[in-house]
């Protein structure tokens, strides 16, 4: 007498969907986190950037006692420096973008969104020769501490 014994291996499609539709809710929940941990990385880095660019207008300054005529080297327009840039950094005089610097005594530095960061809600970060740093264009509600920490 012979037994015929079955055996079953593997997994049934309700366990296969089940199991890839616990993936998806997970994933849904955990993609807008891991985006904005991506924006938030990138304005830490343009913070570094803007004051990176600011010790180099005090040095030009200090070497010529006036800003006149300082321009920003390429690796200080944008950031990141390398890849696609998430911000283009310009100086700002009168409210108007420049590429070279023709007023002696101050400087402003505007890092406006660009790329993946041009929908930010936190908007550009402009700071002065005299620490100030003010938002601009960001959504009702934002405020400095809570979009560029360590402000």
């Amino acid at each position: 007498m012979s037994t015929y014994r079955s055996s079953t291996r593997g997994f049934t499609l309700i366990e296969v969907l089940i199991v890839a539709a616990i993936i998806a809710i997970l994933a849904a929940l955990a993609y807008p986190s891991y985006q904005e941990s991506i924006r938030a990385s990138q304005r830490a880095d343009v913070q570094r950037a803007l004051v990176e660019a600011g010790q180099f207008m005090r040095r030009f300054h200090s070497a010529r006692d006036t800003y006149v005529g300082a321009t920003l080297p390429a690796n200080l327009q944008r950031s990141p420096a390398n890849g696609a840039a998430a911000y283009n950094i310009q100086l700002v005089e009168g409210n108007n973008l420049v590429a070279v610097a023709a007023v002696a005594q101050t400087f402003t530095l505007r890092a406006t969104r660009a790329g993946m960061m041009a929908a930010d809600r936190c908007g550009d970060l402009q700071i002065a020769d005299t620490g100030q740093r003010q938002m601009l264009n960001a959504q009702e509600g934002q405020n400095m501490q809570g979009c560029f920490r360590g402000s």
